[in-house]
């Protein structure tokens, strides 16, 4: 299983992801569900819940399209967001069964988390769905989330807004990637983390994080301290007493 999470605020992007693969108990593998293009005036960020072959296909035709001189489409030629979720939906489609037609998305399909920034365009975020359709997240809770998503979002409903900070919603990506690590062992590190700020070049912070790393470590460890803390402050029932 997976879990990957996509944050928009007005300070820039941040989209985390896990890097476990599994096929049954016995057979679990690491590999990144994260794909980043950082070229000329556009970053795009992606990451990939869902049939890890289809996520594999996708994304290998995403770099050959860019490094194809005359591409028909490509996250090069796309001329916005928009377009690049639809690009990316085609693909889905394509690869998630041998007819190009998608019959079984819920077995084969794949799930994308777009994100990042032409310049002098705005920030965007897209889910892209198996179907090959895609969503805007919510400006009221502006976030999208896939995979095993039940445990990690609770955090994200109470902190994430367009105002929070890129740095707070970075910490808010960490803490909800940690709190899914801990109650769902299909999800497992390394923990892949891309921060971009708005109408920079460049991706900010690209980096792939394992427990032992001493800033992710810091934060869950602050996080789960807290919470236990804040727990001892109860007060306690009637019947208690």
């Amino acid at each position: 299983m997976t879990y990957c999470v996509g944050i928009k605020t007005n300070e820039g992007i941040v989209l985390a992801s896990d890097s476990r693969t599994n096929a049954g108990l016995d057979n679990v593998n690491i590999y990144s569900k994260m794909l980043t293009y950082d070229v000329g005036d556009r970053t795009i960020i992606i990451v990939t819940s869902g049939n890890l072959a289809t996520s594999q296909a996708v994304f290998k035709s995403i770099e050959k399209d860019i490094n194809n001189t005359n591409p028909g489409s490509s996250l090069n030629t796309c001329k916005d967001f928009e377009e690049i979720a639809s690009y990316v939906g085609k693909l889905n489609i394509k690869h998630s069964s041998p007819d190009g037609i998608n019959t079984d998305s819920l077995v084969l399909g794949s799930t994308f988390i777009i994100g990042g920034q032409i310049h002098g365009q705005q920030l965007e975020l897209y889910m892209v769905y198996p179907q090959g359709n895609y969503i805007r997240p919510a400006d009221s809770k502006p976030y999208l989330v896939i995979g095993e998503v039940k445990y990690g979002k609770p955090i994200l409903d109470r902190v994430i807004t367009p105002e929070v900070s890129i740095g707070d919603a970075s910490r808010c990506a960490l803490i909800s990637m940690d709190s899914t690590l801990k109650s769902d062992l299909t999800v497992g590190p390394p923990v892949d983390i891309a921060v971009f700020k708005k109408d920079e070049k460049k991706i900010s912070y690209l980096k792939c994080l394992n427990p032992e790393d001493k800033d992710y470590s810091m934060i869950c460890d602050t996080w789960s301290n807290k919470v236990l803390a804040a727990f001892d402050t109860f007060p306690k029932f009637d019947w208690e007493k």
